[in-house]
C-alpha cells in the first residue's frame, strides 16, 4: 500500500482483519511519521471502508487531536471484535505491525498506543507481547487491564468469557485460572524493574462502576512505577465510564501528551 502526500483514509486487511491509516493534513511520506494505534473498545468495528472511530465525529475528534501536533499516522485494527486481550487480538495487532513496518512514509520507531474498554487488555499484552520495546507512549481511557477482576465483579463476566471460548458457566474461580496467562495486571506485576516500558498516562472516572478504579486504573499504574516506567494517572471526580464523553478537555490532554512522540 502506497501513501500519498495530505490527508488520507484508506482501509486495508491484514492478519485476516480489517485496517485503517488515516493521516494528517500536513503528511509527506518523503519524511516518516510516527504511528499511533487505536484499540477499540465493545462493539467498536472497522469494515471495508468503514469505522466507528473514522465515521463518528466525537470519536474521529479525540484522533485528530493526537495527529494535531504529534503530525501522527493513526492507524486501527478490528483486531477480532469483542476480543478482551485474547491471542487472537494480539496475533492481528501482531501482523499490524508487520505491515506498518514494511511501508514507506512511517517511523516505526516511534510508535504510540491509545485506546479504551476492552482495549486496554490488548494493549498492555501487545506492549508485553509482539511490541516488547517498541511502544514509546500509551494513553488509556477508562481500559480494561485486570481480568480476574472483571470475572469477579461479574458485570463483564459472560462477554469477558465468551471472548476466550470458556463456557459462561464456569465458575469464578476456574474462570480466573483459565484467565490467567492472558490476564495483563498479575504479567504487569511481576514485570521486573527496568524492563523497557513506554511512558503512560491513565484517564479514568472515579465513578466508574464498568470498569472500577481500584480494580483497573489504580493498580495499573502502581504496577507500571513499580517497574520503573513513567506514569500519570488522572482520575475525574464525578465522571463514570464516559471520559469519552469529555470532549475538548480531553482532546487537549491527548494532543499534549503524544506532541512529544
Amino acid at each position: 500500500m502506497k501513501l500519498m502526500k495530505g490527508e488520507q483514509k484508506k482501509y486495508f486487511k491484514t492478519g485476516g482483519e480489517w485496517c485503517y491509516i488515516w493521516t494528517p493534513p500536513g503528511y509527506d511520506p518523503a519524511k516518516p511519521a510516527p504511528v499511533v494505534i487505536h484499540h477499540h473498545g465493545a462493539r467498536g468495528y472497522i469494515r471495508d471502508g468503514e469505522s466507528d472511530w473514522l465515521d463518528t465525529p466525537s470519536k474521529a475528534a479525540y484522533l485528530r487531536a493526537v495527529m494535531t501536533d504529534s503530525g501522527a499516522v493513526i492507524v486501527g485494527s478490528r483486531a477480532c471484535g469483542d476480543h478482551w486481550g485474547n491471542n487472537c487480538a494480539v496475533d492481528a495487532n501482531a501482523a499490524l505491525l508487520k505491515q506498518l513496518d514494511s511501508m514507506e512514509g512511517l517511523d516505526t520507531s516511534r510508535i504510540g498506543f491509545m485506546g479504551g474498554g476492552l482495549g486496554g487488555a490488548l494493549i498492555w499484552n501487545s506492549v508485553l507481547g509482539p511490541y516488547a520495546g517498541r511502544v514509546k507512549q500509551v494513553a488509556v481511557m477508562q481500559a480494561v487491564a485486570n481480568l480476574s477482576a472483571v470475572i469477579r465483579e461479574q458485570k463483564f463476566k459472560d462477554v469477558c468469557l465468551k471472548a476466550y471460548d470458556i463456557p459462561a458457566s464456569t465458575s469464578e474461580d476456574e474462570a480466573i485460572k483459565k484467565l490467567h496467562p492472558y490476564d495483563p495486571m498479575p504479567r504487569l506485576q511481576k514485570i521486573a524493574k527496568g524492563t523497557p516500558l513506554p511512558r503512560t498516562i491513565i484517564y479514568h472516572g472515579a465513578k466508574d462502576e464498568n470498569i472500577p478504579a481500584e480494580t483497573n486504573a489504580i493498580p495499573l499504574a502502581t504496577a507500571l512505577k513499580r517497574a520503573g516506567a513513567d506514569v500519570t494517572l488522572e482520575l475525574f471526580e464525578g465522571v463514570e465510564h464516559n471520559t469519552y464523553a469529555m470532549g475538548k478537555p480531553m482532546e487537549d490532554r491527548l494532543k499534549n501528551f503524544f506532541s512529544s512522540l
